[in-house]
């Protein structure tokens, strides 16, 4: 089972990283298992926490850690890259 689930986990990361290249952000180390590092800026931090979601500050001043688990869905990754579109992309006038 454990082997399983951390297999789920990584293909989840993975995917998490391919969603989020094509929206400019920058991929600190390769994507190796269900950790994404990248960097984000401020205001997409702000953003992304004001809808809701969770992580952590990880290196330098605008490297972050996004972890995937067993029980991450695609709807959850789905989720999160339609609001770091949202979030990345300037403001409509």
């Amino acid at each position: 089972a454990w082997l399983r689930h951390a297999l789920h986990a990584n293909r989840q990361g993975q995917q998490l990283a391919a969603g989020l290249r094509p929206l400019g952000f920058a991929l600190l180390p390769p994507v190796e298992a269900n950790g994404v590092f990248l960097e984000l800026p401020p205001p997409v931090v702000r953003k992304l926490r004001a809808r809701g979601w969770q992580f952590y500050k990880f290196v330098g001043d605008h490297g972050y850690r996004l972890m995937c688990s067993w029980d991450t869905q695609d709807a959850d990754v789905a989720a999160f890259l339609a609001d770091a579109r949202a979030c990345a992309l300037p403001p409509r006038r």
